[in-house]
């Protein structure tokens, strides 16, 4: 079976996003000249005052033939367009990286040596193929990259007498739920914090509980999905799978790998954990060098030379650039909004609407609120620039940040691989040749089931006071 290993953004998804994105900025744009400006006072930190709200007069509305230029502008002037940038550093650099840890055959080499440490204990392995994988996704941000791995699942699965289906389940469930309740993922919850001013620790012991739990009801699902296929015999995969053999070169790059992973997340604690450290805000950034250092000297070792190394790094940069495009668009949203003065009195609106119910429902209105953007724009990183500084702009009674941005993340990671729009599900249905109904069929119950326990847990850490 050939492996399909160029997963980038497709051309269609691109365009779809990006005239999604402008339809609501031209939606946006023609609000500010029906929606009443208004301002909140700030104090001296730059926090809105509340109760300081007051309509205003806007001067400064980005008129309609300015519009289209208005990504570049808000790249150019837009509040907050340093930490922008800086995010798209990071995210180049990350993309760079595993592009060059795919290309050394690192990652695929780790796979197999788990998957062979355990083949001969079944249904262990998907214990341990679960965490791995949730791991992955939950603390770096992988998802669509693993989609790679489907080669290698799928002869594991095949020499088991398990489904295609099954192979996919080990690569599309369990990183949907890893990345659904992110511990460190630079992505989602890094980028959230760069937003609010928060860290990566704010609500961990939170979300490490919620990461428990979900792994081990998502490796119950998985086993009893395989014993299912076991009891009727329906093994479907209709093509020979190869033989998983592991040589002393990838017993070499699985050291190598987990040494990198375990050394960039001991930078993240550290820059989280320790107070000077953490007031300096760099975590993300530090994060970023960490794995740029690492993969230089990882991939020089495995790849040969920096000239071939720096061909696959770029190559990771081409791929991920059109999501950079995709989160300029998002970010003039919020550009368009403030230039006409009405992104406080949208949130003035809000606040009201939510203030004056119980902070229970509220947060499930909020939750079913990101799951219905999440239809329209699964990107994760578009969707945060979005909604994360319109919903934080001051706090909703009852509902801290922590809760907010776990209404994203929930709203965010089953998703990927529940919507038809999600490129995630759609390149890994294609891998394996499953139809989205058979998708459904298979998995729909589970995937209900993680949206119901997810709105379970938001209310929890109402609750909770999270």
């Amino acid at each position: 079976m050939e492996e399909k290993t160029d997963l980038k953004i497709g051309l269609k998804s691109f365009l779809k996003t990006i005239a999604l994105l402008y339809i609501i900025l031209v939606i946006v744009g023609i609000l500010t000249y029906i929606i009443p400006a208004g301002s909140y006072k700030l104090d001296e930190a730059g926090k809105i005052i509340e109760g300081s709200f007051e309509f205003i007069t806007s001067n400064t509305r980005l008129p309609w033939y300015r519009w289209p230029t208005a990504p570049i502008e808000g790249a150019i002037f837009g509040n907050g367009n340093i930490s922008m940038f800086e995010i798209f550093a990071m995210i180049l650099v990350l993309g760079g990286c595993f592009k060059v840890l795919e290309d050394s055959g690192a990652i695929k080499s780790l796979i197999k040596t788990i998957i062979n440490k355990f083949k001969e204990k079944r249904y262990l392995s998907i214990w341990i193929i679960t965490l791995l994988m949730m791991c992955l996704s939950s603390f770096f941000g992988l998802q669509e990259e693993l989609l790679i791995l489907f080669p290698i699942f799928f002869s594991f699965a095949n020499a088991m007498k398990w489904s295609k289906v099954t192979a996919l389940n080990f690569v599309l469930i369990t990183t949907g739920v890893g990345f659904t309740c992110a511990l460190f993922n630079p992505f989602t919850i890094g980028l959230c914090a760069g937003l609010t001013g928060t860290t990566v620790i704010d609500g961990l012991f939170y979300r490490a509980l919620i990461f428990v739990i979900l792994y081990v009801l998502t490796s119950l699902y998985l086993v009893k999905f395989v014993k299912k296929e076991e009891k009727q015999n329906a093994s479907l995969v209709s093509e020979e799978a190869e033989e998983i053999v592991i040589t002393d070169e990838d017993k070499k790059k699985t050291k190598m790998i987990l040494s990198l992973f375990a050394f960039v997340l001991f930078i993240v604690i550290l820059f989280a954990v320790v107070p000077f450290l953490r007031d300096l805000g760099l975590g993300m950034v530090i994060m970023g060098i960490a794995f740029l250092i690492g993969t230089l000297i990882i991939g020089k070792i495995l790849i040969g030379s920096f000239k071939e190394w720096g061909k696959s790094f770029w190559k990771g940069c081409v791929a991920i650039a059109p999501s950079l495009l995709i989160m300029m668009t998002a970010f003039s949203i919020k550009y368009v909004a403030e230039c006409g003065d009405i992104l406080h009195t949208l949130f003035y609106y809000i606040y009201n609407y939510l203030s004056n119910t119980s902070p229970y429902l509220a947060v499930i209105i909020i939750y079913l609120f990101v799951l219905i953007v999440e239809f329209f724009i699964p990107g994760s990183s578009a969707k945060a620039l979005l909604l994360i500084p319109l919903l934080t702009l001051a706090p909703i009674p009852g509902i801290s940040v922590n809760v907010i941005i776990l209404c994203y993340l929930f709203g965010d990671g089953y998703t990927n691989v529940l919507y038809p729009t999600c490129g995630t599900l759609l390149i890994g249905l294609g891998l394996a040749d499953v139809s989205f109904i058979d998708w459904i069929k298979k998995n729909g119950l589970f995937l209900l089931f993680l949206l119901l326990s997810s709105a379970l847990f938001l209310v929890g850490a109402v609750a909770l006071g999270i």
